[in-house]
């Protein structure tokens, strides 16, 4: 199957809602705690149902970072789409990435944030978009400028459950020569 590149806006320049006016550094690019998407704390669950009607689908396996929800969605391939849904400070906060799809090894390394992506998504449960500046816990008014990124996808894949099994299955042969190894140490540590 042929592997994609992926593109993405990011913010670069933004009016927070006290009017200041903020330069985001290119190094901030890959900072997945920069921006949030808000709700309703009350909509979540209407929003992971639209989004699960819209293609999502569980995020397993993934890392639990106290997200109420966890949900991908592949894009084109190898990209998915990766969204977080959380409750924090009186909030629902929307935290998302692109990433390779989960079934590959690769899935770790490549994650870009994005904050347009998700409200595409959502936006026919929940029509408001509101970004969070997340640093300062400050709604963006405006969006003045972008960076373009594109993602390229990576030169191998390895999916990972056939290594896993593999593994298991080796491990499940030689059971009984561990078991015999462990009951040889058990056997001297006692003599000691």
């Amino acid at each position: 199957m042929e592997m994609n590149d992926i593109k993405t806006k990011f913010p670069k320049k933004i009016e927070l809602e006290d009017s200041r006016i903020i330069n985001i550094g290119r190094d901030m690019v890959p900072n997945e705690n920069l921006f949030s998407l808000l709700y309703k704390a009350d909509m979540a669950d209407k929003i992971a149902i639209n989004l699960i009607k819209n293609g999502f689908h569980d995020a397993g396996p993934s890392f639990f970072k106290g997200e109420i929800y966890s949900l991908s969605k592949p894009l084109i391939f190898p990209w998915e789409i990766h969204l977080r849904l959380f409750i924090r400070d009186g909030y629902g906060k929307i935290y998302a990435h692109l990433e390779v799809s989960r079934k590959y090894f690769e899935h770790l390394f490549l994650i870009q944030p994005v904050i347009y992506e998700p409200f595409e998504f959502y936006k026919s449960a929940y029509k408001k978009f509101e970004v969070n500046y997340e640093p300062e816990n400050k709604k963006v008014s405006r969006f003045i400028e972008n960076y373009y990124v594109k993602l390229e996808p990576p030169e191998d894949l390895i999916q990972w459950m056939p290594v896993v099994l593999g593994m298991y299955s080796e491990l499940t042969k030689n059971k009984e020569t561990f078991r015999k190894l462990l009951d040889i140490v058990d056997n001297v540590l006692k003599k000691l």
